[in-house]
């Protein structure tokens, strides 16, 4: 019984984090990142104001002060540890500190989203207490409940660092890739609790290696490019214009999402005689022929909002889903 509920709490922490970058995207897609200019809590309050008559009048300074001081910490920190060009160029990056006005909707969307990280959050510190009733038999639960614990503590400080910087895409970039890893570890620790049948070929364990680095070096791409679209965002061009000014590094994508789909056929094509991992690599593949549609709607459609969260929300599951089968497969090489 106790087992069930440790496997039940991490798949509700799983659930939680996907539905954490879910409400990430919604955010970046509406523009409400900084809909709350502090963190913990949103203009100084656990509940968030509707309307700009619930602020004190000066709510700009008070909190673009208060952002300046977290940047100077910040910025000191990034100069101990030999990133002094990264802090240099937050220092001077006119936008890091460009005070936003308040919009409540914008502060409700992003509130929402810290709500889920905080209980994705719950659900971990639990899990990790519940750990060690295990203690004895699998010390790899407490070290992998700490380490999903460890991380997402992380990435809500980092959270900060994003709000302190107005968004800083490469801060937007590494939340986004330090998400997958707490997907990762999570993902371990549930196929340590339950894991299903094993795989036992060399050939699947090579292609599910493959399709996994190679789908981790698509996202990684689409990072770059999502970095460029969020400058374009702040500049004056027509969201028309964007798709024909970004860098090579779009063509790069797009082009490389042609061998991640080939990749993912020739792994189904090695796995069909197992009827419950066929059914499985499936979804995996159907589920890229809506990541790659939702891409070229973007790309032929002037970047509507609704594809953008599409697109990366789909883009987590199947790495999740990827590194499900990853690790489930098994060389059979002596």
């Amino acid at each position: 019984m106790v087992h069930k509920s440790f496997y039940w709490i991490f798949t509700l922490a799983l659930i939680a984090i996907y539905l954490v970058i879910l409400a990430g995207s919604i955010v970046r897609m509406t523009g409400s990142g900084m809909g709350c200019p502090d963190w913990p809590k949103c203009f100084n309050q656990w509940i968030p104001p509707t309307a700009t008559e619930q602020l004190p009048g000066d709510y700009t300074e008070i909190f673009l002060d208060k952002r300046k001081r977290k940047l100077e910490k910040y910025t000191s920190f990034l100069n101990r540890i030999g990133m002094s060009d990264i802090a240099v160029a937050l220092s001077k990056d006119p936008d890091v500190l460009k005070p936003e006005p308040f919009v409540a909707s914008k502060t409700w969307i992003e509130y929402i989203n810290r709500l889920m990280g905080f209980m994705a959050g719950n659900f971990l510190l639990i899990g990790f207490f519940m750990s060690f009733l295990f203690w004895k038999t699998k010390k790899s639960y407490v070290v992998l409940s700490f380490l999903a614990l460890l991380f997402t503590s992380i990435q809500g400080w980092f959270g900060s660092i994003v709000v302190t910087s107005n968004l800083t895409p490469w801060t937007i970039s590494f939340h986004m890739l330090f998400a997958l890893l707490i997907i990762a570890v999570i993902v371990l620790l549930i196929k340590q609790i339950r894991p299903s049948n094993i795989l036992e070929s060399t050939r699947v364990r090579s292609v599910a290696c493959i399709v996994w680095l190679l789908s981790l070096i698509q996202i990684y791409f689409g990072t770059q490019v999502r970095q460029e679209i969020d400058v374009l965002v702040k500049s004056d061009l027509p969201r028309s214009d964007w798709i024909h000014s970004l860098s090579s590094m779009f063509e790069i994508h797009r082009s490389f999402a042609i061998l991640v789909i080939l990749i993912h056929i020739y792994l189904f094509v090695q796995i069909k005689d197992n009827l419950k991992w066929r059914s499985f690599v499936m979804w995996m593949i159907f589920l890229l022929i809506i990541e790659v549609l939702s891409g070229i709607i973007m790309a032929y459609f002037s970047v509507p909002q609704l594809a953008q969260p599409a697109h990366l929300f789909l883009a987590t599951v199947l790495f999740g889903m990827q590194f499900w089968l990853l690790l489930h497969s098994k060389s059979t090489r002596l």
